[in-house]
């Protein structure tokens, strides 16, 4: 079966906080992943600037959120780590150092990989703590025994469905953003280049999908390091990364 395509009425979104408005073009289904998870992509425009959110969303209740470790830093892809370890999706995790060694607290499988670290940068962990996936930020994150994934990362894009107010407005970079919608649902996003601020305009648009409202985003690691692949049908998507990483986020059936 061909990816469903939807035209949608173009509309601007302005947000208090913004100067600049986007408008939504071509939003297209481009495969499932089941249970409800599918891989959407939406087309944007801002007087002449053009943008690409492509994002894998799926339920809590259905697939778990891992952090995966590269087995062999630096020379390591996406795609091919993600599907070794028996995930159906993904993207790029946390920052690391030229060396490889992790930014931020990583937590993979229950295992501290990477300590927490107090940075301006650093302002939000995402975290599975019994099998429930939350966004925190740092200054208001315990540690514990019952925490199996983590990611040390920032800024915070988006909280209570509001864009977080001082994003860098200059700096143009691809993006890879961690969100939920509340109630257990999550996506995944992968945005072509645009600044911080736009990137949370952006995912913070109510109704961009349907009843999809972003209630709170965070920031993963951007520019070369960003890359999304999901193994959908009828055809699996490949947004590849430019560079090697140490870390990925990925989903797989629960």
């Amino acid at each position: 079966m061909k990816p469903r395509t939807r035209l949608f009425l173009a509309w601007i979104f302005s947000a208090s906080l913004a100067s600049a408005s986007w408008q939504i073009g071509e939003i297209r289904t481009l495969g499932s992943l089941g249970s409800g998870a599918e891989v959407r992509e939406a087309r944007l425009s801002d007087d002449g600037q053009t943008a690409r959110l492509t994002a894998v969303f799926f339920q809590e209740k259905s697939f778990a959120l891992r952090v995966v470790d590269s087995p062999a830093p630096g020379g390591t892809k996406l795609a091919r780590v993600l599907a070794d370890a028996g995930c159906v999706a993904g993207v790029n995790g946390g920052y690391f150092q030229e060396d490889f060694r992790p930014v931020g607290l990583m937590v993979a499988d229950g295992a501290i990989i990477h300590p927490f670290e107090k940075a301006k940068l650093l302002s939000g962990l995402l975290v599975v703590r019994d099998g429930r996936i939350a966004i925190v930020r740092s200054d208001a994150f315990k540690p514990g025994r019952d925490l199996r994934q983590a990611i040390q990362c920032g800024p915070l894009l988006v909280e209570e469905g509001t864009p977080v107010a001082g994003l860098n407005a200059e700096r143009s970079a691809r993006r890879t953003i961690v969100a939920t919608a509340g109630r257990g649902r999550w996506a995944l996003i992968h945005l072509t280049s645009v600044t911080l601020a736009d990137s949370a305009r952006i995912v913070a648009m109510p109704g961009l999908f349907g009843d999809w409202t972003t209630r709170t985003a965070l920031n993963l690691d951007g520019g070369s390091s960003s890359g999304l692949w999901a193994a959908a049908t009828p055809l699996p998507v490949s947004l590849a990364e430019f560079g090697t990483v140490r870390n990925y986020l990925g989903i797989e059936p629960r």
